[in-house]
């Protein structure tokens, strides 16, 4: 099981996990959009490696970027992740959890 925060204002979903010196391996953020979209993320002013696991509405894995790495450059030149899929909820987890756990395309996660 993964202990979640849950974000779902504006200003929560544009900050994410900056600044966060440590996650652990059972700790989450689950970012749970107003609408279904292409949510591409970035690792910008992110300090530790990320799993990132973007879903459905029904809670499908649709998307996976393993071990993220945080962004040492300027914003406009760190890399994006995700966002070729259409998803509702984007869940991020310590780097390597997502190996650890089995998670694939398709799988469904209860939320």
């Amino acid at each position: 099981m993964i202990r979640v925060e849950t974000m779902s204002q504006t200003f929560e979903l544009l900050r994410g996990m900056m600044f966060r010196k440590f996650l652990a391996p059972d700790r989450g953020m689950l970012f749970v959009y107003p609408k279904a979209d292409r949510h591409e993320f970035w690792m910008y002013q992110t300090l530790i490696p990320l799993d990132i696991v973007w879903l459905d509405s029904n809670g499908n894995i649709v998307e996976v970027a393993e071990n993220a790495e945080p962004c040492k450059t300027q914003a406009s030149k760190c890399p994006r992740y995700g966002g070729t899929q259409i998803s509702t909820f984007v869940l991020e987890i310590k780097g390597g959890m997502a190996r650890k756990y089995g998670l694939q395309l398709g799988q469904r996660i209860r939320l």
